[in-house]
């Protein structure tokens, strides 16, 4: 089913790589939504994939009653290069990003388009991402023991995570949309803090509500974004309000980032002035795991190789962007 441009008020873009799994369920859950179907579009956006998602959106294209455009990357670039790829293909004014494993409530893109058309000036709109209701809450945690990646946004956050945002076309057009030189980690801030730079204003919409899974990544997922992290100090670096926002201190992300530093140089420092081993303390503190769990022992290791290669990401990022973050 088509619909026309003057009727669609918002366009869905939906970044998505080998997850012929999920996409789908999206895609009909996206049936279930309070605003009428021929007044949204959906662009999905495949990665260059090598499963057969876009096989499965292609079949799954004639029983869906909203319209639906297939696009598809010449390479594997990464959310940003497929998000712009998206938005410049949609005919809407107002554009709405998902993930591909979310799940909206049905009043989802009503209440995200009720709250842009409310106000002109906002350029950026965050929507409320829940976990599942089925979670078992006691058992989710952000990291260490079980190194999870939860996304739980119940307020404005100064990062702008794309998995549930929406923006004014204008807005987008105006800065160039989602940074693809970043191309991960921090595209999304980057794209928002350019917006409001430029002028537009940010708002949050708690109606506009979806449910995002927790994902169990495992320790070496968090060792790998630990060094991706030198991006983060790149969007400080450029974009001062968000190193306002978000970073603990100016000097440093977190403070158990500037309480590893002090104990990685107190430990050194040892060797010298043994005495200078109680600046361990707030580390161990901050970061020490349960002498109650299982893996105790594993995670006393664990965090710490966590921690130094997120410390070499900001460091990384502090020398390319000459400034000093821990």
């Amino acid at each position: 089913m088509s619909a026309s441009d003057g009727s669609v008020r918002i366009s869905v873009v939906i970044p998505t790589y080998r997850r012929a799994d999920l996409i789908g369920n999206l895609l009909t859950t996206l049936m279930q939504q309070t605003l009428p179907m021929d007044a949204f579009e959906v662009i999905v956006v495949d990665d260059c994939s090598d499963d057969d998602t876009s096989e499965l959106v292609r079949e799954l294209i004639p029983s869906l009653p909203f319209a639906v455009q297939l696009a598809r990357t010449e390479r594997n670039g990464g959310p940003a290069v497929a998000r712009n790829l998206g938005w410049r293909l949609a005919r809407a004014s107002l554009l709405a990003f998902a993930d591909d494993d979310v799940t909206p409530r049905p009043g989802w893109l009503e209440a995200g388009v009720a709250a842009l058309e409310a106000n002109p000036s906002v350029g950026v709109l965050q929507g409320r991402t829940l976990l599942p209701p089925e979670t078992d809450l006691t058992a989710v945690h952000y990291g260490p023991p079980n190194w999870d990646v939860v996304h739980l946004i119940e307020r404005p956050t100064p990062q702008f995570e794309a998995c549930n945002i929406f923006y004014r076309r204008q807005a987008l057009e105006s800065t160039g949309g989602f940074d693809e030189v970043l191309a991960w980690w921090g595209e999304d801030t980057v794209a928002a803090w350019r917006s409001l730079e430029a002028g537009w204003e940010r708002a949050f919409a708690p109606e506009a509500e979806v449910t995002h899974p927790m994902a169990r990544r495992g320790w070496a997922w968090f060792v790998r974004n630990g060094f991706d992290e030198r991006n983060m100090v790149t969007v400080g670096a450029r974009h001062p309000g968000f190193r306002r926002e978000a970073f603990w201190r100016p000097w440093a992300f977190r403070k158990e980032d500037a309480a590893f530093a002090l104990a990685l140089a107190a430990a050194l420092g040892a060797v010298w002035f043994l005495p200078s081993l109680v600046l361990v303390a707030p580390y161990l503190w901050f970061r020490r795991p349960s002498m109650r769990h299982l893996s105790f022992f594993r995670l006393c290791v664990q965090i710490p190789v966590v921690d130094a290669a997120r410390l070499i990401g900001h460091l990384r990022g502090s020398v390319a962007n000459r400034v000093f973050v821990l």
